[in-house]
């Protein structure tokens, strides 16, 4: 046993130990057993970064938000949208208006939830959108107003009718405005990115659950809320562990000290199938995973890098059915699509990958003007004008995170061997944590002039909106990692979200992905399946529900 796989697991019970001591005073009403065999102890390769919704963007931020906060609506079972805080709601027939019901609760602390907490939280993202909030403002796209009449009824009001307004509802987060208010303080409320729920805790929460333990790089621990307005969990607690090894974690899963693992190292899902008291399920999922260029016209060199046709040629060199089987162990398939197959009928049929076709890909090379070196290293020509730069080999750095559900360095094995074929040298950069990435991917200071390339994924939401929206201007130095702008996409865009006949929107999206998918600021690599381990122990488990929706939590029961 490797130390690290000693550490973890020693970790894990020592959280086992200390929720011993403070679920011994719980009901089982408040937490489906108060008992640590009915703790559910979940294993991730995804981490918690900040229990603040206007500063996080890793993927497992989404996760313990929904848990935390109350959401006006959710996906459920099936992927459909539901209500979670509101018990129906009614749109106006001008599509101007939504008028919520609200479902009578509590904060953990005993303070009462009402449509107030609602209020200030949509004012408050609008009141800082282009600053503090922008983070948050997209899904308050094209609101008015919010009003509470009274203290379970929520008004909202639109400029104009929206399109995804309901499902761009369910990423808004009602925060406690008891305990938000007095942080809205500092220049354009800074006080607000400021704030760390994590060291106040436990977090004062209206879903199902609180957190009275966090560690980003650790263990976190989720327990019950019992002024929850909603379905009560089933287990006494979740503790979340985030291993940076994934072999220390399915150590940790055939030892028995994991009943979830939700992100199965790709590699290990077929030798798992036969262990015994282990349940693996593959289904389709939304990951997509892409090969990013800095797009932006403020790069500095290498600026060969914004033609898309040359992007066309590396489309061509990439080597992705090889990277299915050897990265993905063939659960994955090759992918061109910046939203997933859980878009349904949003995805555009027509955007399918290139193949790999090395000859191809010289031939666009060889027509651009770019010819091999003594080295075989294509050369690029000096250049004149205001962005002139002098001859250059097409040597490029390639950065790439390490908060990935797969093995990115050996993916990359892969990109360097087969852009040799064509000419081209990539150099790894390490990238670290998705901030860390971020921050590499966007330098200096979110200027966009120094990076040439990464590799990174999505996890797409159901509606295309958000993920349509990451590549438009207004994102730049916010959900923008590509620096990509183009006014021409950005009025496309926005006329798919202000238009609410569904097969007239559809239509939009999918020139949109078009657009997308010609100019190249990503070029997608593959759609992953969603891999996941429960112990046989357990029952219940929705695991497309993965930062969409509360059942993801409170759902799983002992078998």
């Amino acid at each position: 046993m490797s130390a690290a796989v000693g550490i973890l697991g020693r970790r894990i019970v020592a959280v086992l130990a200390v929720l011993t001591l403070a679920l011994a005073g719980c009901s089982k009403g408040s937490g489906g057993g108060g008992d640590t065999d009915n703790v559910l102890t979940i294993g991730t390769t995804f981490y918690i970064s900040t229990l603040n919704p206007f500063v996080g963007i890793e993927t497992q931020d989404s996760t313990a938000y929904s848990m935390l906060y109350p959401q006006l609506v959710q996906y459920g079972p099936g992927l459909k949208i539901e209500g979670d805080w509101a018990e129906s709601w009614d749109e106006a027939p001008d599509g101007r208006t939504i008028t919520f019901k609200l479902r009578e609760g509590k904060w953990s602390d005993g303070t009462p939830l009402t449509a107030e907490d609602a209020v200030w939280t949509i004012e408050t993202i609008r009141k800082y959108a282009d600053g503090t909030t922008a983070s948050t403002a997209k899904v308050l796209a094209g609101v008015a107003s919010a009003e509470a009449p009274d203290p379970r009824t929520l008004v909202i009001r639109y400029d104009q009718p929206m399109g995804p307004a309901l499902a761009n509802l369910e990423q808004m987060y009602v925060l406690p405005k008891h305990v938000w208010a007095s942080h809205d303080t500092g220049e354009g409320g800074s006080g607000l990115t400021d704030f760390k729920p994590e060291q106040q805790l436990p977090v004062v929460s209206g879903g199902p659950f609180t957190i009275t333990k966090y560690e980003d790089k650790g263990t976190t621990v989720f327990t019950p809320n019992p002024s929850f307005y909603g379905p009560k969990p089933h287990a006494s607690a979740v503790a979340l562990t985030y291993y940076t090894n994934p072999t220390a974690m399915i150590a940790d899963l055939k030892a028995g000290r994991l009943g979830f693992v939700e992100t199965v190292p790709f590699k290990d899902a077929a030798q798992l199938k036969s262990l015994p008291g282990v349940t693996i399920d593959s289904q389709p999922g939304n990951e997509v995973t892409n090969f990013g260029f800095n797009s932006s016209d403020a790069k500095k060199q290498n600026r060969e890098l914004l033609d898309p046709k040359l992007r066309e040629a590396f489309e061509y060199a990439l080597p992705r059915e090889q990277i299915a089987s050897t990265v993905f162990g063939g659960e994955a398939k090759p992918w061109a699509d910046i939203l997933s197959g859980w878009s349904g009928d949003w995805v555009n049929p027509q955007v399918q990958p290139l193949p790999n076709d090395v000859v191809k890909a010289n031939q666009i090379l060889d027509a651009l003007g770019y010819p091999r070196g003594p080295d075989g290293v294509r050369q690029v020509p000096a250049t004149t004008g205001d962005h002139a730069q002098p001859a250059h080999p097409m040597r490029y750095t390639v950065i790439v995170p390490n908060d990935t559900d797969y093995d990115g360095h050996l993916q990359f094995t892969l990109l360097e061997s087969a852009f040799e074929k064509v000419g081209v040298q990539l150099t790894e950069q390490a990238g670290g944590d998705g901030t860390q990435a971020y921050q590499l991917i966007t330098a200096p200071d979110g200027k966009y002039e120094d990076a040439d390339m990464f590799t990174w994924y999505w996890h797409p939401y159901i509606d295309p909106d958000f993920n349509l929206g990451v590549v438009t201007t207004s994102e730049l130095n916010n959900n923008s990692d590509t620096g990509w702008s183009n006014p021409a996409y950005d009025a496309l865009y926005e006329k798919q979200r202000t238009t609410v006949d569904l097969a007239a929107r559809r239509n939009l999206v999918w020139q949109a992905q078009a657009e997308i998918a010609s100019a190249r600021p990503y070029i997608q690599i593959v759609e992953a399946n969603l891999v996941t381990a429960s112990s046989t122990g357990w029952t219940g488990f929705e695991p497309t529900l993965f930062t969409l929706g509360k059942a993801y939590y409170t759902s799983p029961r002992r078998a």
